[in-house]
């Protein structure tokens, strides 16, 4: 029997992908809810527009100090219901949020919603690593990212029209959402949940549901994570990145409007989303293609090349805002599909190359923790940083933005060496269990 040969395709994997896709759209929709209704909502429950802050900061402070916790569940536990019972059944609390009568409801709400808002990405980053093969993992990665950035676009452009058609309009926003989650879960129904491991080739032949589960996820299976030296590569390198992306995406609305813009700044932000929309998908299926010939460095490449380009044109973007919409909608399609050439066809595929199948959803969530917290504190430095130099919104993103793009490129070059090592050691360890599991019968 050959057991290296190509894997034979999981049942509804694109299905699951659609499913997870749909889940995707409405957990971005949820994220900018608060923010897009807030307008509407603090007078009517009689509070200051600052509040915001204390309601937006609690929410992302329990997603973040909760991932690792469901990086856990999702690899030891059934994904699936993972899935329906905490992404969709648990968006009931945000239809619960369109309820509440004062900041104190709020807050307690948002706090107990936000208990399950890291669950989907760690696991469906798991999942999708056993549905699909390397060579395909990029595809399917960048759709559900492309489903994720249009639930944005969408709930920017439905939500509003809510709002304002009555006084407490933005409460019928809340309860949309809620719904859209709750039939999202019924959606992941769908999802195919194969043994962890089911797609790499050594393993497909051979594994079975009671083979896989002599390499079930253990606590003291942890720090194999921090053992694999491309995994601290990726930490180090996407804690920098992170900084330049939530820079750019928390101040733009804000800076677009200070340069005079009005009401065109939502015309250059979404023609920003939407190139990185399309990069997703593009960059998935180019990554995929680059991994069938040449399969330890293609990716790489790719990324490199993204990173760098992603200099220029993010500087060129601000530096250049002032002077009219042309180089605004020019570099921020570039600047666009740059930062998409680095995700879903490069950071997803090659994190799942080198983590054991079991641990792919606590090395994911893990990352999103660290993530998150660097996002967090970025945000907050650029204001600051903004005080600093007396209002120069402009200057915070030239010395914010520019600067760690160059950094996460510095630092994605030492993955050229350690990931064809932490990728061939994976595959020698599945190799080991193909045999275990062969003698074993």
């Amino acid at each position: 029997m050959n057991t290296t040969e190509p894997p034979a395709k999981a049942k509804r994997r694109w299905l699951s992908v659609l499913a997870l896709s749909a889940a995707g759209f409405v957990d971005s929709s949820e994220d900018y809810t608060l923010s897009i209704l807030w307008p509407f909502m603090y007078p009517s429950l009689s509070v200051s527009i600052g509040q915001l802050g204390p309601a937006l900061g609690i929410g992302n402070l329990v997603r973040t100090l909760t991932a690792p916790f469901w990086g856990y569940a999702a690899d030891r536990f059934s994904r699936k219901a993972l899935l329906v019972g905490v992404t969709g059944v648990w968006g009931a609390w945000t239809l619960v949020l369109g309820l509440v009568q004062n900041i104190s409801q709020l807050l307690l709400v948002r706090l107990v919603a936000s208990l399950g808002l890291a669950v989907l990405w760690p696991t469906a980053f798991s999942l999708l690593s056993d549905l699909f093969e390397s060579k395909m993992r990029g595809r399917a990665a960048g759709v559900m990212t492309a489903a994720s950035f249009s639930g944005t676009f969408a709930a920017y452009a439905i939500l509003p029209a809510l709002a304002v058609a009555s006084p407490e309009g933005w409460r019928s926003g809340f309860m949309v959402i809620g719904l859209a989650s709750i039939a999202s879960g019924l959606l992941l129904l769908l999802v195919h949940d194969p043994p962890r491991g089911a797609a790499e080739p050594e393993l497909h032949a051979v594994l079975t549901e009671e083979a896989a589960a002599r390499y079930r996820f253990r606590l003291a299976d942890l720090p194999a994570i921090a053992r694999v030296r491309s995994w601290w590569v990726l930490l180090f390198h996407h804690a920098a990145d992170v900084v330049a992306v939530s820079v750019l995406y928390g101040w733009s609305f804000t800076w677009l409007n200070e340069i005079g813009l009005g009401d065109s700044a939502f015309l250059v932000v979404a023609s920003l989303m939407f190139s990185t929309l399309l990069g997703h998908v593009l960059f998935g299926w180019l990554g995929d293609r680059l991994e069938i010939g040449w399969p330890r460095r293609g990716r790489l490449v790719m990324a490199l090349i993204g990173l760098t380009v992603s200099v220029p044109a993010l500087a060129g973007f601000i530096a250049l805002g002032r002077h009219g919409m042309a180089p605004l909608l020019l570099f921020g399609l570039l600047s666009g599909l740059s930062l998409s050439s680095i995700d879903t066809g490069a950071r997803w595929p090659v994190t799942q190359g080198v983590l054991r199948p079991e641990l792919r959803a606590s090395g994911r969530a893990a990352l999103d923790m660290v993530i998150g917290l660097m996002s967090s504190l970025a945000v907050s430095v650029s204001g600051g940083l903004v005080h600093l130099l007396s209002g120069d919104v402009t200057l915070m993103l030239l010395i914010l933005i520019p600067a760690p793009k160059l950094l996460a490129a510095g630092l994605w070059l030492p993955l050229f060496k350690s990931y064809p090592r932490d990728q061939q050691a994976l595959h020698q360890l599945l190799s080991q269990r193909q045999q275990e599991i062969i003698e074993g019968r």
